[in-house]
């Protein structure tokens, strides 16, 4: 888990979205969750998630994806 303080010298998290929409945190070198997606919103850590083949940002698309299957 991320440190749950903001440290303004910290780096972006770099998350890529594979296809099948399985996000990999370059990183860690593992497979994430949406949820620890969330997690880290709430605890301030900046991320960001980019298309594996294209690197278009889609981090907003990925926050909101399971919003829309509720």
């Amino acid at each position: 888990m991320r440190s749950s303080v903001h440290d303004p010298e910290a780096t972006i998290v770099v998350i890529k979205r594979h296809d099948g929409h399985r996000l990999y945190d370059t990183d860690l070198g593992r497979y994430i969750t949406i949820d620890d997606l969330y997690a880290w919103q709430l605890m301030s850590v900046p991320f960001v998630v980019r298309d594996a083949h294209s690197g278009e940002d889609v981090t907003a698309a990925i926050l909101v994806e399971p919003a829309r299957l509720h």
